[in-house]
Formats: C-alpha cells, sequence, structure tokens
C-alpha cells in the first residue's frame, strides 16, 4: 500500500498582521477544512506557529472547534515546531527548548493533543537539534528529500542517532507537488511508478510493503488547489479506482502502523530549492552540491549575520538577568519573537529578506533590552570583547538611550540602535556588482573615513566608483581603551596610492549618553607636502523600509551661518550645478518615520555631500532584481594640506535627539539658495 501525506506549512512569509492572518484564513483554511469536514475518510496534516494559534483563539475559536472535532476522529494530525518560527539550529539550548515547550504548550490547549512531530523554518537542520527535540518530547521531524542521501530515499521513515538519542525523519518529496493542471490521473501514476522503481531495489519491501510520500504544502499552492477543487478530483479519483492501492494518511498514523526505519546521519543543510538559489547567487561552495547549511548563508550575507550576533548578545544579556523573574520572562518572549526566521535568512514566497523584516527584528531586541534596562540596577558601559566572534575585540557601548558598537574594520560604528524601539540605524547594505552596477569594497557603518583625490571626491559624490578612499578597508589597532571615561583611541597607517604617499591616521571616540565626540587627527609621514580630501561617511538605513523609491529623512544644515531645508529625494548634484555644498556648520537629519534626529557638528566649517542609495536582489524563484534596502549617505568633507610631519585634526560631535514626528511634506521645505 502506497500512503500520501499532505501537509499544510506554518505561515512563514511574515504576513502576521491581523489583516493578512485573516485574509490567510478566508483563502486557504476556510476551503481547505470545509473539503476535509465533508470528506472525513481524507487525512491531512497541519503545521502552525504561534500567531496563527493566538489568531485563532481570539478571532475563530470556532475553527479551533472543527480542528479539535477532526483530531479526535483521528483524520488529521497538528504538527509542531518553533513559536516564532524560529531558525533553530543558530538558537542556544534554552532558547531552542523554550520555543519548542511554549508551542507544544498551545496546541495541547488548543486541540487536546500535543505535537509528536514538527517542521523547520525552511528546513534549516542541524544534528544538534535531535537532542532538544528528543527531550521536547518530539520524535519526528519532516524534512526535504534533498536533504537525504539519494541511496537513503526509500520513501520509508529515516532513523538518525546523535549522542545516544535518535529521532525520525520523514522526508517530504517536491517532486510530486501538483499544480492545478496536474490531473489525479498523473499525480497517483507518477507516484506509483516512482515507489515501483524504488521498491525493486531494495529489501525492505521484504519485510514491510507500505511506503510514505510526504508532501508539504505552501500556502501559495494550496490556494491554487482548492480553487480548482483539485482535492475533490483527488479523492473522487481514489474511492473510484481502490485497486491502486494508494490513500491518504497522516504522518502519525503512519508510524504506528510502520516498524521500518532506514538508519542515516543528516548532518545539516536547508530547503534545497532555497540551498540552490543561494548558491547560484552568492556562490558560496560550488562544491557542496547545494547542500548549504544556514552557517554558510550567514558567512555570506554579514548583515543577517549582524543580526544574529544582536540575537545571541540579547539571549546572553537575558540568560545573565538575575534580579526579577517577571521581568526576565518578558525580556526572553520579545528576544524569541525576534528569532523568527525571516528576519534572519529570506521569505518563504520568494523574496530575499529586506530592511523591514530585519528590522522588525531588531525592534523586538530593543524592546527585551528595554525590558531589561527599567532595572534600577542598570549602567551605562563601554567594554571592550569579541561582540560578532571575528577573533578582534569590539566596543560595545550600552548608554542610557542607545545600543551601539564600534569595529576595529574600518574603525566604524557598526550597529546603532535608538532605545526607542525604532530599529538599527546602522544596518546597511554595500553595493555589489552583479546587483548595484559597482562595488562599493567597503562596509558601510557611521564614520567611515575616506581620503580622496578631487577627481575620486566629485566621483564620490555622484555615487560613481571612486575606490575605498584608503581607511574605510583598513583594519585600525587600539592605542587606549578606557572603561572608566568612555574613550576609545584607535589607530591607523597606509599608503595613498595615487600620489605613493604614506599617511597615517588616529581616531577617537568619546561615548557619551546621548551620542559621540569623533576626533580625527590625520598625519602626512612622506617626505612631500600632502594635499586631498578627508571624508568621514556615515550612512543612515531606513528603519522603516518599505520597498518604495521613498526617503523619509528631513534634512537642514547650517550654510555660512544660516539655516536652510534641503531635498533630501535626491543627491544635490542632481538637483543643482554643484556637487556639494560649501561651509558647513552643523547637519542635522531627521527620521520623518520615528522622530529621532541625528545632529553633526564639525569643529570647523566643511563641505557636505549626501545621497539617497537604494540597494538590489535577486528573487529566489527568477533572476529578477528587487529593491531591498535604502540607505541616507551623508558625508562631511575637508580640503587637506600637509607638510611632511604634519598634522591636522578634525573633531565632529555626534548627537541622539528625539523630536515630534514630522509628516514629510516637500511644498513646505525651502531649496537650497
Amino acid at each position: 500500500m502506497v500512503y500520501v501525506s499532505f501537509n499544510l506549512r506554518a505561515l512563514e512569509n511574515g504576513l502576521d498582521t491581523n489583516d493578512a492572518l485573516i485574509k490567510n484564513y478566508q483563502t486557504v483554511y476556510t476551503p481547505l477544512v470545509k473539503f476535509l469536514y465533508s470528506h472525513p475518510h481524507f487525512k491531512f496534516t497541519f503545521s502552525f506557529n504561534g500567531s496563527q494559534i493566538l489568531f485563532f483563539h481570539k478571532k475563530r475559536s470556532e475553527f479551533i472547534s472543527i480542528l479539535r472535532e477532526m483530531t479526535d476522529r483521528k483524520q488529521i494530525e497538528i504538527l509542531g515546531g518553533g513559536y516564532y518560527s524560529p531558525v533553530l539550529p543558530l538558537l542556544g539550548t534554552v532558547d531552542r527548548n523554550g520555543q519548542i515547550d511554549l508551542l507544544n504548550l498551545e496546541i495541547r490547549q488548543a486541540f487536546g493533543k500535543r505535537p509528536r512531530g514538527v517542521t523547520l523554518f525552511a528546513d534549516c537542520w542541524d544534528s544538534s537539534l535531535v537532542t532538544n527535540l528528543k527531550i521536547c518530547g518530539i520524535e519526528y521531524v519532516l524534512l526535504d528529500s534533498s536533504l537525504i542521501p539519494l541511496k537513503k530515499r526509500k520513501y520509508l521513515p529515516i532513523i538518525m542517532a546523535e549522542q545516544g538519542k535518535s529521532i525520525q525523519i520523514l522526508p517530504y518529496y517536491d517532486d510530486f507537488l501538483p499544480s492545478a493542471d496536474t490531473t489525479p490521473e498523473e499525480f497517483v501514476s507518477g507516484i506509483l511508478k516512482s515507489v515501483e522503481k524504488i521498491s525493486k531495489k531494495d529489501t525492505y519491501v521484504q519485510m514491510n510493503p507500505d511506503r510514505l510520500v510526504s508532501i508539504n504544502l505552501t500556502h501559495e499552492k494550496l490556494i491554487q488547489l482548492v480553487e480548482c477543487k483539485w482535492f475533490e478530483k483527488l479523492d473522487e479519483y481514489l474511492q473510484n479506482n481502490p485497486e491502486l492501492n494508494i490513500g491518504t494518511i497522516t504522518t502519525g498514523e503512519f508510524r504506528k502502523s510502520n516498524t521500518i526505519n532506514v538508519p542515516a546521519h543528516i548532518s545539516g543543510g536547508l530547503k534545497g530549492s532555497l540551498a540552490e538559489w543561494l548558491n547560484k547567487t552568492y556562490k558560496i561552495d560550488e562544491s557542496k552540491n547545494n547542500k548549504i547549511s544556514v552557517y554558510d548563508y550567514l558567512d555570506t550575507n554579514y548583515l543577517s549575520h549582524n543580526l544574529y550576533n544582536r540575537i545571541i548578545y540579547i539571549s546572553m544579556l537575558v540568560n545573565q538577568y538575575k534580579y526579577d523573574k517577571m521581568r526576565k520572562q518578558e525580556a526572553r518572549l520579545k528576544l524569541w519573537e525576534a528569532e523568527n526566521g525571516i528576519g534572519l535568512l529570506f521569505n518563504s514566497d520568494g523574496s530575499v529578506t529586506n530592511s523591514a523584516s530585519r528590522q522588525k527584528a531588531y525592534k523586538h531586541l530593543v524592546e527585551a533590552e528595554k525590558i531589561l534596562r527599567e532595572d534600577p540596577n542598570f549602567k551605562e558601559t563601554v567594554t571592550a570583547f569579541d561582540y560578532n566572534a571575528d577573533g578582534l575585540n569590539e566596543y560595545v557601548c550600552r548608554m542610557q538611550n542607545y545600543f551601539a558598537y564600534i569595529s576595529l574594520l574600518g574603525g566604524t560604528v557598526q550597529e546603532l540602535d535608538i532605545l526607542k524601539n525604532t530599529g538599527n540605524y546602522a544596518d546597511n547594505y554595500s553595493r555589489k556588482l552583479e546587483f548595484d552596477d559597482c562595488d562599493d569594497n567597503y562596509e558601510r557603518g557611521l564614520f567611515v573615513d575616506h581620503i580622496f583625490t578631487e577627481e575620486q571626491y566629485i566621483n564620490y559624490c555622484k555615487k560613481l566608483p571612486s575606490g575605498h578612499g584608503v581607511f574605510s578597508q583598513i583594519q585600525y589597532s587600539e592605542n587606549k581603551f578606557s572603561q572608566k571615561h568612555n574613550e576609545i583611541q584607535l589607530s591607523a597607517s597606509a599608503l595613498f596610492m595615487p600620489t605613493k604617499q604614506k599617511i597615517s591616521l588616529r581616531k577617537k571616540y568619546i561615548i557619551t549618553s546621548n551620542g559621540m565626540i569623533v576626533q580625527y587627527i590625520l598625519k602626512n609621514e612622506s617626505n612631500t607636502k600632502f594635499e586631498a580630501k578627508f571624508v568621514s561617511e556615515s550612512n543612515l538605513a531606513h528603519t522603516n523600509y518599505n520597498n518604495l523609491d521613498t526617503v523619509y529623512y528631513n534634512l537642514e544644515a547650517i550654510e555660512n551661518d544660516n539655516k536652510v531645508y534641503i531635498d533630501s529625494q535626491k543627491a544635490i548634484f542632481e538637483q543643482k550645478n554643484t556637487n556639494y555644498l560649501e561651509n558647513i556648520d552643523i547637519v542635522r537629519i531627521t527620521d520623518g518615520s520615528s522622530g529621532i534626529s541625528f545632529a553633526f557638528e564639525p569643529n570647523e566649517k566643511c563641505n557636505y555631500s549626501y545621497y539617497p542609495l537604494t540597494f538590489k536582489r535577486p528573487l529566489i524563484d527568477t533572476d529578477e532584481l528587487e529593491n531591498v534596502h535604502m540607505t541616507f549617505v551623508s558625508s562631511l568633507c575637508w580640503n587637506i594640506s600637509l607638510e611632511p610631519g604634519m598634522e591636522t585634526e578634525k573633531t565632529i560631535s555626534f548627537s541622539i535627539t528625539s523630536v515630534k514626528k514630522e509628516k514629510r511634506n516637500m511644498t513646505n521645505l525651502r531649496d537650497i539658495k
């Protein structure tokens, strides 16, 4: 007998707003459950995340009752997983077990039975999960068959042992995913032929002739099938052709009757279609034959890796907190919300994770840290340790109004979370030639240092390739770090290639509750006069990104002692016959969507250039490029003229304030004179 198990995946595309859940309920669950209720012999398996179950409890309690009735009559099975659809292999044991246990509890209370099996976000698997799943009472996991060695794909459960514990793995097969045009005859024939072909080559058929073909359905796929009444047609065909010996079953029911398991060790990986796309797009490692793990992805996408570092850091803060149990649990729930795979990886609807998805995760992490900081024991600190596990110390600033860290690579601020639930303003892409028509060759952040020739600077202001500016790629060295005085002193030296002159730069950060003071001392180490442009670049990410070419930042400046309001929608060279503003005393950039204002005040007049920058990345299912992020580039520039052995000092006072939110209205902004 050949059994087919249909499983509807948990909602993974990040659309967990109330309106989106209502629409999903109407288009997916209502027609499917209507069919199942009228066909009690047709078996089905469901997967839910915590947000969905919470929505059903609050808005559609009758749906819970119907599913519970069908569960009692063993027509359907409910699978578990992580409550907030996390990427479980990336989490620590406490968070792994906590998320699984929380969803187990919700499912048992809602449907009367706790889950025995789980599905994983994007099928992110690691062998270390075996122990966690067993501790949480889980007996099996559904995984993409592409993760299973070819010779082990027998349409039988896989048994895997790890550190003295074992778990069943039930492969599902995307090869058999039906489309609206697939007839029941074609669907059944394809399955029977494949099972027969495999069965002829193994001895398992002598021990148990039954086989299980699991099929995982996305919500988008299920909508297509219910609209054309595909399940009704399949059921009618199966009922009229009993001699085919094929029927539907739940995964749990098959496991109870099956006693044969195929031993195999599955080390790690993720869903085959996603792995193939990652290898094609990012060229991670062609030798892996598309067996790519989530760790390979993080090594390639540094923005996802930065978010992961932040998650691990907040997890450490939560686990080490020991004063108030209620506060600790509240912070932990916010942490778990941030661990959703949408922010870390990609959307299951075929689009890459964009800025909005990551910023939502950062916002939850800010909320978790705020809860802990409300404790009277909190004190501002600046500490040095290997925050991002790159082998180098970072300087972590936990100040009253923000969190930030400074990297030795480029000596830049690589994260800036404002403690007003807004997200990470330093969450910036860098341009890639294959996606953005040019390479930046450096990681964007705040206070990125460049040395340019006049020609390079003009190209830089026009968003054209201009070289990396020497210091933006250099690894700085620590000269002095004073935790008591919140002071960080760094230094670097380099050869300015256009003139073959050696220059050095000392960079000092003084961390304050509401910002930073950044001091530069540039020295000519050569034997000839040095003339160039010194640029301090700061990149402010759109924390409220919406995939539209819209700039939310309001821009003001003091120019020759006059206040001017600047159109920030386009770069200055796109508006006027000039590449930059001159004689600037102060620049203020205000995020109109959050009410956060950033002021950059140099110690002497300077030039100023700016431009919004949009980044594109490819969709998973096509080669089409999609806007995924926008950054506002703000750069202060000084003309440098140094005799041999001489040095010059430049200082920027950077402050963060909260102002009244302003709705952007370009008609109210005065143009630059």
